[in-house]
């Protein structure tokens, strides 16, 4: 596995997902983790604790803030490579991946994010495969849709441009590709792959995300989700900008809960609106999903699928979406999910079910049965380990 990171604290979906699924695979195969860190730390022990065999390479300058970040933001402009690559890329990392090839002869390795194709471009005596968590390409082309700066848009669009031809490029490059959802995997692929793209869906540990027995706040409402990540920052702006003020017409006495770790300035100072809480990093995100009347998802970027919905069902809890937030679950609306478009529509919708909470209790029923039958890790491990058999087997 070659990654950003050693996947631990479990405090994002990728992680969670990356560990979840790692883990199982060790069930089956010796595994062996590669990742931007170091040996002294509590996630590279927690990994070797969990029967991976850990190898850390220092990190690259990564922060995006200051004058040297900016400066990057330019010189990438001048690179055929989109940024999300060129910030990741180092010699270093690269020389370790071909002399643990050289001295281990792995089987596969496995990209745990799909800018880290650009190491197994050149690999050799390893079949290799790309883990998709996004197509990152829409992601960029939902930004550049939401982007009102003009110079902002500008500079997006070329990167979703670089983006675009990365992706369409290191696809055909691996052995095989994992998507989270059917429909990216059948974008993948549409660029000409010669394998079967496996989808392997999200998950969740139905027995850590229970139902939890306290007091439910019929005014409160919760979002979770780590709060470094763009899409999510989007999501926070746009409820407290633009759905919040319209709920607030009709029940002023509603609050927000925005559950996750690091959010940047402009999200902390969100926290100042009446009726608005933003608590940061967490050390257990259940009692504020469970204190909650209704889980909210109000994300108009985004790709792959949403661990945070899945936490939620497994929690007996209410889930109202966009369509954006619930893509790659196969979900129902009015069955097991609710689904609203645009300001006015989600905040009727928030404002309809508070009024009537009796309606939201065959909804979180089925959205806990749905992620029992369908989004368990031990599940979703068994078909990754099957699909990668697959791939050793064909010449």
């Amino acid at each position: 596995m070659i990654d950003e990171e050693f996947p631990y604290p479990l405090n994002t979906g990728k992680r969670i997902r990356t560990f979840s699924l790692t883990k199982a695979l060790a069930g089956h195969n010796e595994v062996a983790y590669l990742a931007y860190g170091s040996e002294k730390s509590e996630s590279f022990n927690f990994l070797q604790d969990s029967n991976f065999v850990c190898y850390a390479v220092p990190p690259p300058d990564r922060r995006q803030e200051g004058p040297k970040f900016y400066l990057k933001l330019l010189g990438n402009l001048f690179s055929p490579l989109p940024y999300i690559v060129t910030s990741h890329y180092t010699k270093r990392f690269e020389r370790r991946l071909h002399e643990l090839q050289t001295e281990h002869r792995f089987d596969i390795v496995i990209c745990e994010w799909t800018p880290y194709a650009i190491f197994i471009k050149e690999l050799r005596g390893a079949k290799s495969i790309i883990v998709a968590h996004n197509i990152e390409a829409k992601i960029w082309r939902r930004y550049e849709q939401n982007e009102t700066n003009t110079l902002k848009k500008a500079y997006i669009k070329i990167q979703r441009n670089k983006v675009e031809a990365f992706e369409k490029s290191c696809f055909i490059w691996s052995n095989g590709a994992i998507s989270v959802s059917d429909a990216e995997a059948a974008e993948i692929a549409s660029y000409g792959v010669g394998y079967k793209v496996q989808t392997v869906e999200n998950g969740v540990d139905i027995n850590y995300f229970q139902p939890l027995e306290v007091f439910v706040d019929p005014n409160t409402l919760v979002f979770t989700g780590a709060m470094d990540w763009r899409p999510n920052q989007d999501a926070v702006k746009f409820f407290v900008g633009e759905i919040l003020p319209l709920v607030k017409k009709r029940r002023p006495e509603v609050k927000i809960a925005f559950v996750g770790r690091m959010p940047p300035k402009p999200i902390r100072e969100l926290g100042r609106i009446e009726g608005v809480t933003v608590t940061g990093t967490v050390e257990d995100v259940r009692p504020y999903i469970a204190a909650a009347a209704l889980y909210v998802v109000p994300l108009r970027i985004g790709g792959g699928s949403r661990l945070k919905i899945l936490e939620a069902m497994a929690m007996k809890k209410p889930v109202l979406s966009t369509t954006v937030g619930a893509e790659g679950l196969n979900v129902t609306a009015g069955k097991n999910i609710l689904l609203a478009e645009g300001p006015e529509q989600f905040a009727c919708q928030v404002v309809s079910y508070l009024d009537n909470p009796e309606r939201l209790t065959d909804l979180a029923a089925a959205g806990r049965q749905l992620v029992e039958e369908q989004y368990r890790w031990e599940k979703l491990g068994e078909k990754l380990h099957h699909y990668l058999s697959d791939i050793m087997a064909t010449p």
